[in-house]
């Protein structure tokens, strides 16, 4: 039988898992060349919210975790083959070769020629899921000489560690929706950087460009491959062609295994702390357990023999 044993309630486990989740937050960017285009993102998220539910098979589910984007910036470089107008005669030379030429006038000769930006934030709607198990782990504070003794530990804040991690068996993102406004943000986007493209035109180049191009938003849509859905064109560059997604999951992932414990106790573990002099009684912790049911959280231990 266990020397001690110590429970919590659904609701303090839960207390302590919303510290760990407010200790979350992500800042990245990243990008690619996908050929005739190149796209990238720059985002910075934190976690609210979430239902943290306790299991009868010892583990944990969190659901409606929810990712706030702080920063949601989507870019994209796209090249457009070159293409020339003008330079056709105007007056031909009757004895050859031509007295008047029309000017000559080339664009899309830049790569990337058209660039693309767009500020998506407060635009997507996305929650995390997890299931984990409670994994212990025993923290050896690196920055404690082997030689130093327990109450020289303490007294220079050196003090060893028992943590208590969920290490999460799976985790999933779900991107419920985009909102409304993003397919019209990416027609305006896509808009006006072909009329930036083509400002210093006559008007005549202008209608010609875009007679010999057809619409020209038309041309952009399928370099950049976009379909009928732009809500499905945006959530695969960022999850599939970037990975955002799966980067995402990573991090909380080690966020919740491995960086911020659940738990933490001092071993030896503090009883009654310096009094009048004297010096404080603490209890080595020889082996630690833990086990999760329906409504509790339950620690068991074994005191050592020495400290």
């Amino acid at each position: 039988m266990a020397h001690l044993t110590v429970a919590s309630s659904e609701n303090a486990v839960i207390k302590l898992f919303e510290g760990i989740r407010d200790n979350f937050s992500v800042d990245q960017s990243d990008s690619a060349d996908f050929g005739p285009f190149t796209a990238g993102y720059e985002v910075a998220f934190h976690l609210e919210g979430g239902d943290v539910d306790l299991q009868s098979d010892n583990s944990i589910v969190v659901s409606e975790l929810d990712i706030k984007w702080d920063k949601l910036r989507v870019f994209a470089g796209i090249d457009i083959p070159e293409l020339c107008i003008g330079g056709f005669c105007i007056i031909p030379n009757p004895f050859g070769g031509c007295l008047v030429r029309a000017p000559r006038i080339c664009i899309f000769d830049d790569d990337p020629d058209i660039g693309i930006d767009l500020n998506l934030n407060g635009l997507l709607t996305s929650e995390i899921s997890l299931a984990a198990k409670p994994v212990l782990k025993y923290y050896v504070n690196p920055a404690r000489p082997p030689a130093m003794n327990w109450l020289d530990a303490e007294d220079a804040g050196l003090a060893n560690h028992w943590q208590l991690f969920i290490d999460p068996e799976w985790v999933d993102i779900d991107v419920f929706d985009w909102s409304d406004i993003v397919g019209d943000l990416l027609e305006d986007a896509l808009d006006n950087a072909i009329d930036g493209l083509l400002f210093f035109l006559p008007g005549w180049a202008k209608d010609l460009i875009r007679a010999i191009l057809g619409p020209v938003i038309d041309l952009v849509r399928a370099i950049l491959d976009i379909g009928d859905d732009i809500d499905e064109w945006l959530s695969d560059l960022l999850g599939v062609s970037l990975g955002l997604f799966d980067l995402i999951l990573t991090l909380v992932a080690d966020h919740f295994a491995k960086q911020y414990p659940l738990l933490e106790i001092e071993d030896p573990f503090p009883v009654i702390p310096y009094q009048a002099g004297l010096i404080p009684v603490k209890l080595p912790i020889e082996t630690l357990a833990v086990t999760i049911t329906d409504d509790e959280m339950i620690l068991t231990a074994d005191v050592g023999d020495t400290l």
